[in-house]
């Protein structure tokens, strides 16, 4: 496989580990696509890449000795600073492949931590980054003493390994302190998160639709495309990862609200996922899920499996959606994408970019607010112009008439509206 140019001065050159298994090879490629353009969002140049079909890892190194002392002369050949791995690897992997390698080694939870600790905004998403970080990073801290332990007795990668007085006080020392953060990085993110349930709570008389895919499959772009929202859209990997919430205007319906949240990708961390459960209650909580599928991508298929595996995972697998395969205008395959859709009672395609499609997926939301609406008849006197905007303002009407002093409204409601307004006084509900 063709190597990657050579870095520039703004990034940083990096050597790049594949494991796939023997059973997945023909996953090699997209693999290797998707964790190179992961490193370019984090500003890593791939100077040179080794592949290993791992399917039962080695305990102390995750690959074969002979693959590291591979590895080892590949950095030293091509200069590199850090090594990625595009698994998971426990403190005692890493430690032990730095060792012989002579470089700063990562695995793939960490490089995705990275990824959205620099494209956190607000609050929310950078403590909920920081708590996941700092999860991960417990876990590390002995072996990080270890090799300062053997650095300071002159032992080297041989050196004996036992910790020195003042290393395992240390250990300790951090230990408390990371706990402590964790503590109050868990209790600021509660109180977030009883904020955003209060937010929810407020949307009960809108239908609320929350936008949901693979990274860089479109949201953002289809977001700015139905509503006024004007959120950053950019093609990169999770280049958003705070939530948005917009009207969305729709012909029949005007209590409709959609949400742009952060994008999924497989394998996502799972101290990740409990970090962002606040933002990710926008998803569980909603009445509709827009599940936005990159159409461009040969490998769409995994990534739809990657999302529901996500919604699986975050209790949002019974939520109703429409799969909205984006991006139809640069289709990889229209045969693959006309399969794909027909597994499911709800797809579209669309282009977010040119507008193409929109008008067919509005109607498509419409039509789902419809099944959950029935007509009703209220009745309410008709001088009563402040409970004449509530009805007006909570549900579509369709006819209105006038007898006397009474107002007679033919509307279409919701679940949700028809208890609103049978609670109100004054209002009397009747189906029509």
């Amino acid at each position: 496989m063709k190597q990657p140019s050579p870095t520039s001065r703004e990034t940083v050159p990096a050597v790049l580990m594949i494991t796939t298994p023997t059973a997945r090879k023909d996953e090699e490629e997209d693999r290797t696509n998707e964790m190179t353009s992961l490193l370019d969002t984090a500003h890593r140049s791939v100077v040179g890449q080794l592949l290993q079909h791992v399917d039962k890892p080695i305990g102390a190194t995750y690959i074969g000795s002979g693959k590291i002392d591979e590895l080892a002369r590949l950095v030293a050949e091509r200069g590199a600073e850090e090594i990625y791995f595009d698994c998971p690897l426990s403190p005692r992997q890493q430690g032990n492949i730095q060792e012989v390698t002579k470089c700063a080694v990562y695995d793939y939870e960490w490089l995705i931590l990275e990824i959205f600790a620099a494209n956190a905004r607000t609050e929310e998403a950078k403590l909920a980054v920081e708590l996941a970080r700092a999860v991960y990073l417990k876990g590390r801290l002995r072996r990080m003493w270890t090799h300062l332990d053997r650095q300071r007795a002159g032992g080297g990668p041989g050196g004996s390994g036992f910790l020195t007085g003042t290393g395992e006080k240390q250990i300790e020392m951090d230990r408390r302190q990371v706990r402590e953060r964790i503590q109050n990085l868990k209790e600021k993110l509660e109180m977030i998160a009883g904020r955003r349930e209060r937010v929810v709570a407020g949307r009960n008389e809108c239908f609320k639709i929350a936008l949901v895919g693979y990274t860089n499959s479109g949201k953002s772009t289809l977001m700015n495309a139905l509503t006024a929202a004007g959120v950053h859209a950019e093609n990169r990997l999770f280049a958003t990862l705070d939530t948005r919430t917009a009207r969305l205007p729709l012909e029949r319906h005007h209590n409709a609200v959609l949400s742009d949240t952060v994008g999924f990708i497989r394998d996502l961390p799972h101290g990740l996922i409990a970090s962002f459960h606040a933002t990710l209650s926008e998803v569980r909580e909603a009445d509709l899920l827009l599940h936005v599928v990159d159409s461009s991508s040969h490998a769409m298929e995994q990534q739809i499996g990657a999302v529901e595996g996500v919604l699986t995972q975050i209790g949002a697998d019974e939520v109703p959606a429409i799969v909205v395969f984006n991006k139809s205008d640069c289709a990889y395959s229209r045969t693959l994408v006309g399969s794909c859709k027909k597994r499911y009672r709800n797809a579209v395609s669309l282009s977010a970019l040119t507008g193409a499609g929109i008008p067919e997926l509005q109607e498509a939301i419409s039509q789902v607010i419809d099944r959950r609406q029935t007509r009703l008849i209220v009745r309410f006197s008709a001088g009563d112009g402040a409970l004449s905007a509530f009805v007006r303002s909570r549900a579509r009407v369709e006819d209105e008439q006038y007898e006397g002093d009474e107002a007679s409204l033919t509307i279409v409601a919701d679940e949700m509206v028809q208890t609103e307004l049978r609670s109100r006084p004054g209002l009397a509900v009747s189906l029509a």
